[in-house]
Formats: C-alpha cells, structure tokens, sequence
C-alpha cells in the first residue's frame, strides 16, 4: 500500500482521498457563524459524518469556502453541546460543505474520540462488518 505523504508529514488514513481520520455517519445538528468581509455566515444544519479532523455538513445556506466557522454541534452522548471555534471550510457546493477542525482543545478531541469509538463499534455490531483497520 502507498501512503501519501502531506505538507506537515501526517501520513493519509485514507490514501485515495488524503483524509487523516475514519469518518463515522452520523446526523447530528449543528449551528454555525463566521465573518466574512462581504457578508456574516450564520445558519444550521446537520452533519452528514464527522471525524477528528473535520465533518460534512448539509444546511439551509450556502458558505464561502476559505471562511473560518465556530461550530455549535449537538453530538447524542448526553453531553452539552460540542462548541468548535475553528473550523475551515474546505469544500463547498451549494448548501453542503465540509470543514477541517484547525486547533481541537484536548478535551474536545477526547470527547469527538470517545463519540466516534463508540459509534463505530456500535455500527460494527449492527451492520456485522468491520469499522476500521489498523494502520
């Protein structure tokens, strides 16, 4: 297997589409707000999956791709609200985007790592396949 290297010599999880980390599919809501110089973003949504580095998200508005988001995600643990303030987004089309988390506190990416363990082994266990390999 070849794996491709990045810019800041993070090995691709996924090497035919660069990502750093397993994606889980899972819809939780999430509202967002930036600031652009031409026009504010603020709207909401729902994930369509998440990972450690990022989430795709579908909402009722269109953003710029290169604009900085804080993200407010309902992730269904129990827990308060998942508030993200840097979030890049990186894709975009229509009223789905994707964006890479830039600077996770540590208790957030425990909290988005236990979420994701959790999912995945319950999805292993419902759909009798595995979820992930090691590397």
């Amino acid at each position: 297997m070849i794996a491709t290297l990045t810019m800041n010599s993070r090995k691709s999880y996924v090497p035919l589409d660069g990502r750093y980390a397993e994606r889980v599919n899972i819809t939780c809501r999430v509202r967002y707000v930036g600031e652009v110089t031409t026009q504010p973003h603020q709207g909401e949504g729902l994930t369509k999956d998440i990972s450690l580095s990022g989430c795709h998200i579908i909402s009722d508005r269109p953003v710029t791709r290169g604009t900085l988001l804080t993200l407010t995600i309902a992730l269904p643990d129990g827990l308060p609200q998942l508030s993200l303030k840097s979030a890049h987004v990186v894709w975009t089309s229509g009223c789905r985007f994707s964006v890479r988390f830039m600077d996770l506190s540590r208790d957030h990416r425990k909290r988005l790592q236990a979420f994701i363990w959790k999912s995945i082994s319950h999805q292993t266990v419902s759909n009798q396949r595995t979820r992930f390999r090691l590397m």
